[in-house]
């Protein structure tokens, strides 16, 4: 008897895992998917080459200074006016 309820443990507890892991791989891709989309989406606004990304940003003094990676180009930083919502210059980086 004790050797059943061993074996009905075990397959519980397998199951659990099974399920929590399954879950939990499907929610990390469709937040990479998801990340993807919006990456793309800024770069495409900010009128960057396809395969720029974005890898930090700062405000300051009312203007939004990003500095974008890859895409073909050298690094460089756009200087964003968030209230009209246009890049006023790029810095480019060597």
């Amino acid at each position: 008897m004790d050797k059943l309820k061993f074996i009905k443990f075990t397959v519980f507890i397998l199951t659990f895992l099974l399920v929590f892991g399954t879950l939990s791989a499907l929610g990390i891709v469709y937040k990479k998917l998801n990340q993807k989309t919006i990456v793309s989406d800024i770069s495409t606004s900010l009128k960057q080459p396809i395969g720029s990304t974005i890898a930090d940003y700062k405000i300051e003094n009312g203007i939004i200074y990003i500095l974008v990676k890859n895409g073909g180009k050298s690094d460089r930083i756009l200087l964003l006016d968030p209230t009209n919502q246009t890049t006023s210059a790029t810095i480019t980086l060597n």
